[in-house]
């Protein structure tokens, strides 16, 4: 039988209990949410504590933790993804589209044909050979 080694449960105690240990130091430092800072300062330490002492402690913790993690990246990724098409592709395919861009010219009227001779650059066989 595989002995298990709670590295994740290792690294999750002394990552995160350094964390919020240096978080909530530093609020007392600055004197700034002093309850939530000591509370803070306390749950890290504890963390650290668990995560060299006894590891195995931590399982559900960490388990916890990684779901709130995953909740806020599917939150988050979609509020970037579409900040991003919003904000930066909308506005361009706006003006390209303003400006009369038509790459797969499907504004052509009428025709016996769509085919498009290629370019003189490709006709020559030596761009095949480096085509980067």
């Amino acid at each position: 039988m595989k002995r298990r080694t709670f590295r994740a449960e290792r690294e999750f105690g002394l990552i995160v209990g350094l964390v919020f240990s240096l978080l909530g130091f530093w609020w007392i430092y600055r004197g700034k949410f002093l309850n939530a800072s000591y509370l803070l300062a306390v749950v890290g330490a504890a963390l650290i504590l668990l995560g060299v002492v006894a590891p195995r402690i931590l399982v559900v913790p960490r388990k916890a933790w990684m779901k709130l993690a995953e909740g806020m990246a599917y939150v988050s990724s979609r509020i970037i993804l579409a900040l991003i098409f919003f904000l930066v592709l909308t506005p361009i395919g706006l003006v390209k589209r303003a400006m009369g861009w038509d790459p797969l010219y499907r504004r052509a009227g009428p025709r016996d044909s769509f085919w498009h001779p290629y370019p003189p650059r490709q006709q020559n066989p030596r761009h095949y050979e480096k085509m980067f």
